[in-house]
């Protein structure tokens, strides 16, 4: 079952990286009430949503078809923020904790279209 999050619960850095460990899944961030965001630990968007060639390697291509775009976690604090990026550009986000990749963050609309172009691929 889909697990859904305030918009504000993001402020917590600590614990929305723990929170998205513990959960193994990707977490819908609403605002208002109606998901605005996408956010999951780094682990599962590069094991479930990355582009792959298909021999099972990473398609650099798509995957990097454009500048990736990244964040360090402080910047979750500015709500506001995050939200306009992640609507403008509709593609992941890398959040930086400690040097390292934790979590990835998209717009619902970004996600729905690569979880949608993923799962017609492997059909």
């Amino acid at each position: 079952m889909p697990k859904f999050i305030p918009l504000t619960m993001l402020k917590d850095t600590t614990g929305i990286v723990e929170f998205c460990q513990d959960c193994g899944e990707p977490v819908f961030v609403t605002r208002n009430g109606t998901p605005e965001m996408v956010i999951m630990d780094s682990e599962f968007f590069n094991t479930h949503l990355r582009y792959r060639t298909e021999d099972g390697r990473l398609d650099i291509k798509r995957e990097y078809a454009k500048i990736p775009r990244t964040i360090v976690i402080k910047e979750l604090k500015n709500t506001g923020e995050v939200s306009a990026v992640c609507s403008e550009t509709n593609e992941p986000i890398s959040i930086i904790r400690n040097g390292y990749e934790a979590m990835v963050i998209i717009s619902v609309e970004g996600y729905k279209k690569r979880h949608a172009e993923l799962w017609s691929a492997n059909e």
